[in-house]
């Protein structure tokens, strides 16, 4: 991967920074996600972590929260829907 304009890799930390505090799905620290331990650690440690990051592994745990993201909105709306 090329590296991936400054901007760009800004506004991934940042998101990914606030993904850091909890999952937005439901507001909690899941075990099984890649940002579970990260969750534990003092704000400015996940900063550092996050700064550490090469652009591939930002662009994975985006693409991770995303597609996670993703499959438990929809699974919510179907159960939602199943529902008598």
């Amino acid at each position: 991967m090329n590296s991936m304009p400054h901007q760009q890799k800004n506004e991934l930390r940042a998101n990914l920074l606030a993904l850091s505090e909890a999952c937005p799905s439901h507001d909690a620290n899941p075990e099984d996600c890649p940002l579970f331990l990260l969750r534990k650690m003092k704000p400015r440690n996940r900063l550092q972590w996050l700064n550490a990051l090469t652009d591939n592994d930002l662009v994975y745990l985006a693409t991770y929260h995303r597609v996670c993201f993703t499959t438990k909105v929809d699974a919510a709306a179907a159960q939602a829907t199943a529902k008598p």
